[in-house]
C-alpha cells in the first residue's frame, strides 16, 4: 500500500509557494497604500488651492464692494445738502436698482428720483421702523429686501438731512443686489457667495451652496467690508476640479489593478514553473544516478569483454591449425593465429596488409570457394595450393564455415599442412577435430557474447545501446524510402513506490513480466528496447503518429488489465506512454525520443495510465 505522507519534494514546493503568496500580499498592500497616498496629496493639493483663489476672490470682491458703496454713500448725501431736484440732475446712482429712489420725510412718501413706482409695504414699514430709532445721519445701512427671483436683494437706507440734527426724519431709500456691486468677472466662476452680519446671519445670497465631496471639500472663507459693519462670504463649487481629479485617479487605480493583475498572473505562472523545476531537477538527479551505475556496469562488461575476447585469440593461438578469419562483406582479414603465420612466413602486421586472395596460387579457385560458400555449399577438406612469404608452394587442406564474430558477419579459414601427411595422419585427424571443436566453442562464445552485449540483463529485450542502433538504421531507411516512421518512450508509473513498498526483487520482476507481455502484443517490425530503469523505448517502422497511438494504447489497456502476481502480491501496473513521429519531429532519432520524452512526461502530469501524442513543435 503506497503511503499518502508528503514528500520532501511537496513540502519544498508548499514552503516556496507560501512564501511567494506572502511576498505578493506585501507587495499589493504597499502598492494600494501608495495608491492612496497619491489620491490623499492630490486632494490636499486642490483643496489649498481652491482655498488660495477663494481668499484672492474675497480680496478683489470686498474692494469691489466698498468702492461701489462709498461712491453710493457720497451721491446719497447730496440730497441732505442742495434741493432734492438738482440731486436727482446731479447723479447717476447706478447700483441702485432701475436708478429709482423714495424719500420719507414727516410720515409721508415721495419719490424724487427714477421712473414712478409705488414702494412695496415691507420696504414701506421698514423705512417706518428706522425713521423710528433715528438712525445716525448719513450712515449707510442696508436691508435684506430678496424676492424669490433676486435671493441677493438688498434696501439701502440712509438719514439724510440739510443741517446736522440730533434727530432728523428725513430717510431716503431703494435698492441694489449684490450681483451689482461686484465686477463682472469676479461672477465668471460662479461661487456661491452671501452678505452677513456681525452676528452671521445672511442678509442676502447668490448661487447655490455646494455639498462637500469625500476628498475634494472647500470651507466658505469671510472677510468684513469697510464701508458697512458686514461681512462678505464665499464658497467655491469644488466639483469643478472633481472631473479632472476622477480622471486622474481612474487612470491610476486602473493602472494599480492591472498591475495587481499582472503580478497575480506572474506569480500563477512562476509557481507552477517552479513546482516543474523542483520536480524534474530531482528526477534528472535520479535519472543521472541510474545512469553512472549504468555506465559503470557497462564499463566492466566492455572490460569482461576485451578480457574474453583475449583470451580467444590466445585459444585460437593454441591450435596447430592455420586459421585466418576475414570480414564477410570488406573481404578484409580480421585475426590469425600463430600456426598460420608460421606455416606461411609472414609476421603478423605484415599479413593484415596482404590481400587475402594473393596467397591462393590460383586466385580463381578462391573466388570459387567464395562462391560456394555464399550459395550455402559446403567447403570442407579442399586440397588448396598456397604461397608462401618466400614464394614457396605449400599444399594444404582446406576448410571454409561462416559464422558472427564479433557482431560482424565472418569467414574462417582453417588449413593444415599435407606435407606430412602420411606421417602425421592420425595427429592430422586429432588436430582437425580439436579445430573443429573450437571453431564450435568459438561461435558459442562469440554468440554469448553477443546476447551479453545487446541485450538486457534483466528483461532479455535489447539494451540502452543496441536499440538506439538499430533504431537509427531503421529511421534512416525511412527516410531513403520516405515511409513514416514513429518512436514511443514508455516509463512504469510509480515503480519507485514499487521498489520501495516491495522490494528491489518486486521491482525486477515487474519489470520483467511488463516486458514480457509488451513484446507479446508488439508487431514483427517493432523495435523494443529498455532505455534503464522503468524506461523503455518503442521503434515502430512504417507507423505514423495515430497509428502509433493507437498500439500504444490497445498495449496499455492490455498491461492494465492483467494484474501481475509477484511473490503472492496482485499487482496492478500501468505505464504513461509520448509518442513522436518523423514528419513533425524532425529526422534526428534524438529529436523523436526527446519529443516523445516530453509527450511522455506530460501523460505523467495529466493523470498516468495514458498516452500523448508530441506536438511537434520543440516545446
Amino acid at each position: 500500500m503506497i503511503s499518502n505522507m508528503p514528500t520532501p519534494i511537496d513540502q519544498r514546493d508548499s514552503r516556496l509557494r507560501w512564501m511567494d503568496s506572502l511576498i505578493t500580499a506585501l507587495f499589493l498592500i504597499l502598492l494600494w497604500w501608495l495608491v492612496a497616498e497619491i489620491l490623499y496629496e492630490r486632494a490636499s493639493s486642490l483643496n489649498q488651492r481652491q482655498e488660495l483663489r477663494q481668499q484672492a476672490w474675497l480680496q478683489q470682491a470686498t474692494r469691489s464692494v466698498d468702492t461701489r458703496l462709498d461712491t453710493l454713500k457720497r451721491e446719497l448725501q447730496l440730497f441732505g445738502q442742495v434741493d432734492a431736484g438738482l440731486a436727482g440732475q446731479a447723479v447717476s446712482l447706478y447700483p441702485l436698482e432701475g436708478g429709482q429712489l423714495w424719500l420719507l420725510e414727516n410720515e409721508q412718501l415721495s419719490q424724487p428720483l427714477g421712473p414712478p413706482q409705488s414702494l412695496s409695504p415691507a420696504a414701506r414699514d421698514t423705512l417706518l421702523q428706522l425713521q423710528a430709532q433715528h438712525p445716525d445721519i448719513d450712515k449707510l445701512l442696508l436691508l435684506p429686501a430678496s424676492t424669490p427671483d433676486n435671493p441677493d436683494r438688498l434696501q439701502v437706507s440712509m438719514s439724510v438731512c440739510p443741517e446736522l440734527k440730533q434727530e432728523c426724519s428725513r430717510i431716503i431709500t431703494g435698492f441694489v443686489t449684490l450681483t451689482s456691486l461686484l465686477d463682472p468677472e469676479l461672477l465668471l466662476p460662479r461661487p456661491y457667495f452671501a452678505l452677513l452680519d456681525l452676528q452671521g446671519n445672511r442678509l442676502a445670497t447668490r448661487n447655490s451652496a455646494h455639498d462637500n465631496g469625500l476628498l475634494l471639500h472647500t470651507h466658505s472663507e469671510h472677510r468684513s467690508l469697510n464701508t458697512v459693519p458686514l461681512q462678505l462670504s464665499v464658497q467655491f463649487n469644488p466639483r469643478e476640479d472633481l472631473r479632472p481629479f476622477m480622471l486622474f485617479a481612474l487612470f491610476l487605480v486602473g493602472g494599480a489593478v492591472l498591475l495587481s493583475l499582472l503580478l497575480l498572473l506572474l506569480v500563477v505562472r512562476v509557481n507552477r514553473k517552479l513546482g516543474y523545476a523542483i520536480r524534474h531537477s530531482v528526477e534528472v538527479t535520479q535519472a543521472t544516478h541510474l545512469l553512472t551505475l549504468t555506465n559503470n556496469s557497462l564499463r566492466e562488461r566492455l572490460l569482461k569483454l576485451v578480457d574474453e575476447q583475449r583470451d580467444q585469440q590466445t585459444l585460437i593461438d593454441t591450435v596447430q591449425v592455420g586459421v585466418l578469419m576475414l570480414d564477410a562483406e570488406q573481404q578484409t582479414l580480421l585475426t590469425v593465429n600463430e600456426a598460420a603465420l608460421r606455416m606461411l612466413g609472414y609476421q603478423r602486421q605484415a599479413l593484415f596488409r596482404h590481400e587475402l586472395e594473393q596467397l591462393f596460387a590460383d586466385p580463381a579457385q578462391y573466388r570459387q570457394l567464395l562462391q560456394q560458400l555464399k550459395e550455402q555449399q559446403p567447403v570442407s577438406e579442399r586440397e588448396v595450393e598456397l604461397i608462401t612469404r618466400g614464394e614457396e608452394r605449400l599444399w594444404t587442406v582446406l576448410s571454409m564455415r561462416q559464422l558472427l564474430f564479433r557482431e560482424r558477419r565472418a569467414i574462417v579459414l582453417s588449413f593444415v599442412d599435407i606435407t606430412e601427411r602420411l606421417l602425421h595422419a592420425q595427429r592430422l585427424e586429432l588436430e582437425k577435430q580439436t579445430t573443429e571443436r573450437t571453431l564450435v566453442q568459438l561461435q558459442s562464445t562469440q554468440h554469448e557474447l553477443y546476447q551479453r552485449a545487446t541485450r538486457d540483463d534483466l528483461t532479455g529485450i535489447a539494451n540502452r545501446r543496441h536499440f538506439l542502433s538499430n533504431a537509427g538504421k531503421a529511421l534512416e531507411q525511412a527516410r531513403r524510402e520516405q515511409q513514416p516512421f514513429a518512436v514511443a518512450v514508455l516509463d512504469v508509473d510509480r515503480f519507485k513506490s514499487i521498489n520501495d513498498h516491495y522490494g528491489h526483487a518486486v521491482g525486477d520482476s515487474v519489470l520483467r513480466q511488463s516486458a514480457a507481455t509488451i513484446v507479446a502484443l508488439l508487431p514483427e517490425v517493432a523495435l523494443f528496447g529498455r532505455l534503464g530503469g522503468e524506461e523503455f523505448a518503442i521503434a515502430l517502422p512504417g507507423f505514423n503518429l495515430l497509428e502509433a497511438h493507437a498500439l500504444l494504447d490497445k498495449v496499455r489497456d492490455s498491461l492494465a488489465a492483467q494484474p501481475q502476481l509477484v511473490d503472492e502480491h496482485l499487482l496492478l501496473v500501468t505505464f504513461s506512454a509520448g509518442v513522436a513521429e518523423r514528419q513533425l519531429s524532425g529526422d534526428q532519432l534524438s529529436n523523436l525520443l526527446k519529443e516523445a520524452d516530453h509527450a511522455m512526461y506530460r501523460a505523467k502530469r495529466n493523470g498516468r495510465n495514458r498516452v500523448e501524442s508530441a506536438r511537434g513543435d520543440n516545446s
